[in-house]
């Protein structure tokens, strides 16, 4: 069954659906957003080898009907945006963005394939296991609930059986509180 997410891109929060390990992103919202042409986006993905394996079209409930739209999923995201012609962006703002972000993209794949990869891997990695770490001792401190928060807002991964190992019994959850009789 699919399930509307939450994905964060790039300092962005964008929608999408999850089905089963999937996640989609609906195309049209983004390339409006940045002011492209979407027909045109619509054609250059489908025309493309790679990022046409990835597409679908999805229907979505919006107030008036269900409507279908594009859908790529969230690995080939980059591999589209990448591919964006800036100079066709209207807002100076939108443009610089997109513009930061492919540098970005250059520059990681020039790490990747120059020898850095290992650099890259070991950052990485030393990243999540701090993210690990601020979990446990948030725990420690502040209980399962406030952990459990980190956790999302870190970016870790989640699995549904997490949800009763973070959950914090709460002592007003409880009918088993008495009250104490007052002494007269």
């Amino acid at each position: 069954m699919n399930r509307l997410v939450a994905v964060k891109f790039h300092g962005t929060e964008l929608l999408g659906f999850q089905s089963g390990e999937t996640v989609l992103i609906a195309l049209k919202p983004i390339a409006v957003a940045m002011s492209l042409n979407w027909s045109g986006q619509e054609q250059r993905v489908k025309r493309d080898p790679v990022l046409r394996e990835g597409i679908c079209m999805m229907h979505i409930p919006s107030t008036s009907a269900v409507q279908k739209t594009l859908c790529i999923r969230l690995e080939l995201l980059n591999g589209w945006l990448f591919k964006v012609d800036s100079g066709r962006i209207r807002d100076p703002k939108v443009r610089e963005l997109v513009q930061i972000y492919q540098r970005e993209c250059y520059q990681v794949l020039y790490s990747h394939f120059s020898g850095d990869r290992e650099k890259l891997i070991r950052e990485a990695n030393e990243a999540e296991s701090m993210s690990l770490r601020l979990v446990m001792e948030c725990r420690h401190v502040l209980g399962n609930r406030s952990a459990a928060e980190l956790w999302e807002k870190r970016g870790l991964p989640k699995v549904p059986a997490m949800d009763a190992v973070f959950r914090q019994n709460d002592l007003f959850e409880h009918a088993t509180l008495v009250p104490r009789s007052v002494a007269a």
